[in-house]
């Protein structure tokens, strides 16, 4: 899987790459909201010296950061639900609270991909191989 497939909304993915991509891309957005802080000075700018065009840079590149971070979660979702054989717009119903999250837990986390070609692009590898097979 190469960067342009992050952005994509095309494709599928099963449930072990969407959970790894969603454990890197905040691992990544934690470590690099970590550096901003800490080029930030923490909240202190009267102390450390950071003012002006830095602290701009610093708010700009955390928006940078998180609107990256923010869309690669949704791809990957939106995939995940083309796994299962859903259009993307469901995600929609992970809107209300408890019960949308409940549903998008219980939906793309613990739902099995369909073994099959879908409308939404053909089935992986691992899901055609027939039961204890091995790939080669």
């Amino acid at each position: 899987m190469g960067v342009p497939h992050l952005y994509s909304l095309e494709g599928r993915i099963g449930r072990r790459e969407f959970v790894l991509t969603l454990i890197g891309v905040f691992m990544a957005w934690y470590v690099f909201t970590f550096l901003l802080i800490v080029i930030g000075g923490a909240g202190y700018a009267s102390q450390t010296g950071v003012r002006g065009v830095w602290e701009a840079i610093v708010n700009i590149g955390g928006c940078v950061a998180a609107s990256h971070a923010i869309w690669i979660a949704i791809a990957a979702a939106v995939k995940r639900c083309h796994d299962r054989g859903l259009s993307g717009w469901m995600l929609l119903f992970a809107m209300p609270p408890v019960i949308g999250q409940l549903w998008l837990v219980l939906n793309l986390l613990a739902g099995a991909g369909q073994p099959r070609d879908n409308a939404y692009g053909p089935a992986r590898m691992s899901d055609t191989l027939p039961h204890g097979a091995a790939l080669a």
